[in-house]
């Protein structure tokens, strides 16, 4: 007769450090998976994470996850993942489109800023059969003291202070749509296009999260 035992695993949490990697403190759920007209699925989500670059500076990047949905075992995909985009025009569906609202639906209007640095650049992602990959979209450099400085792209940011005690929503999507003389790097892999639809995630202040806790 077997006896089955619980097993404890506790965590040691240490605090963050410049030494330390980014940590997520938001994600949203999974879109639903999107085919081409070949079957090829993908899926996607939001994730938020804060790295500690120094003790008075924190920077909050936005990034991307694309996971392989495919029914099927194929031959994996090439994706054109636009995240250094300079046109945010209505008609230009192209790349990442993100949209901060409240709890109750209120549209919150992001930011323009000046910027001068680095950004991620635009580049084919070969995405291997039943894996995922996580892209970083925000500009590098990107800090406000005592708030949380949320910038998806150069299109614009959200400033969300410490002490503020509002629940936000982020949202987005992703269209993947190179052009034809956009020509993969492994012409032997499935290019696919099509657009994916990030769900709502939740977003707190940094106070806000740490009163909950």
């Amino acid at each position: 007769m077997r006896h089955w035992f619980p097993l404890l695993i506790v965590f040691l949490v240490a605090p963050a450090s410049a030494a330390d990697g980014p940590t997520v403190f938001a994600l949203s759920d999974w879109s639903k998976p999107v085919a081409d007209k070949d079957g090829y699925a993908l899926r996607g989500r939001l994730v938020l994470c804060e790295k500690v670059v120094s003790e008075d500076r924190r920077e909050v990047a936005v990034y991307i996850e694309l996971q392989d949905a495919s029914d099927f075992i194929g031959h994996g995909m090439q994706l054109w993942c636009e995240v250094a985009k300079h046109d945010f025009r209505p008609e230009y569906k192209s790349g990442l489109h993100c949209e901060m609202t409240s709890k109750d639906g209120k549209r919150i209007e992001s930011e323009g800023f000046a910027f001068g640095g680095g950004v991620p650049k635009n580049q084919w992602v070969s995405l291997p059969v039943d894996s995922t990959v996580r892209l970083r979209t925000t500009p590098f450099g990107i800090h406000r003291e005592g708030a949380l400085a949320i910038c998806p792209h150069l299109g614009g940011m959200w400033i969300i202070p410490d002490d503020d005690k509002t629940e936000y929503r982020l949202s987005g999507t992703f269209t993947i749509d190179p052009a034809a003389d956009q020509k993969p790097p492994d012409t032997d892999l499935h290019v696919w296009r099509g657009t994916l639809t990030f769900p709502p995630m939740q977003i707190f202040s940094r106070g806000a999260a740490a009163r909950a806790q």
